[in-house]
């Protein structure tokens, strides 16, 4: 299995440290539903590495979103790409694992064709990649956390130019942050750190209600004065 580069782009870095914040967040209940404290991070690879129960987990559909969105945290992580070759290897192999118990089970969850966009990631197959992320978004197009996970796995396979041109991921996951309460401080943070996503993010501002347009100008002012 070809494993994710060490190397990321700079853009992609940005990215990861950008949504890092949130998504940790956002994961807090995934760990601790999998018996990992959500404070140390240590522990939630040691699961995935050397799980304390036997995969894959057959449980409900409650609980597999749970297991499959603590694999998302890890794998989108910016320290993931650090970790040893092994070990990256055993967490995407038994995260895949998990997801395809989760699908054969009956289950149509945005968690598991995103953890399985992870594994042709890893593979190198850009374009399971592109069909797993767009069948995740058809599953969950407004879950806030699932968006957070694409984007991060979406800068990880793709160019900022991929994921903005016409059609690209980007086109629909990001006037859903904008249009959200709570998305539209991500967006806001992201138009402030990422330059190559500022003409998506004004050509979907510029498309907004006036009041939903205003929010996101509020939004930037905060961020841009901290």
């Amino acid at each position: 299995m070809k494993l994710l580069a060490v190397i990321m782009s700079i853009t992609a870095m940005v990215v990861l440290v950008t949504l890092g914040t949130v998504s940790a967040g956002l994961a807090s209940r995934e760990f601790s539903a999998v018996f990992v404290d959500p404070d140390e991070g240590a522990s939630s690879i040691l699961f995935w590495t050397a799980p304390p129960v036997v995969l894959p987990v057959s449980s409900g559909s409650g609980h597999q979103r749970r297991l499959l969105s603590s694999c998302l945290f890890l794998l989108t992580a910016q320290e993931f790409a650090f970790q040893a070759a092994e070990v990256q290897q055993q967490i995407t192999a038994n995260c895949a694992m998990q997801a395809r118990h989760a699908q054969a089970s009956g289950l149509e969850l945005s968690e598991i064709y995103a953890v399985l966009a992870f594994e042709h990631l890893a593979a190198g197959d850009l374009v399971g990649v592109d069909k797993m992320l767009r069948h995740s978004v058809a599953l969950a197009p407004t879950d806030l956390a699932m968006i957070i996970y694409r984007i991060r796995l979406g800068f990880l396979a793709f160019s900022a130019q991929e994921l903005t041109q016409n059609g690209g991921l980007l086109e629909g996951e990001l006037p859903v942050l904008i249009g959200s309460g709570r998305g539209v401080t991500i967006a806001a943070s992201l138009y402030a750190q990422v330059p190559e996503l500022r003409p998506i993010l004004d050509r979907i501002a510029d498309a907004l209600p006036a009041l939903d347009r205003q929010r996101f100008l509020d939004a930037l002012r905060r961020e841009i004065r901290g």
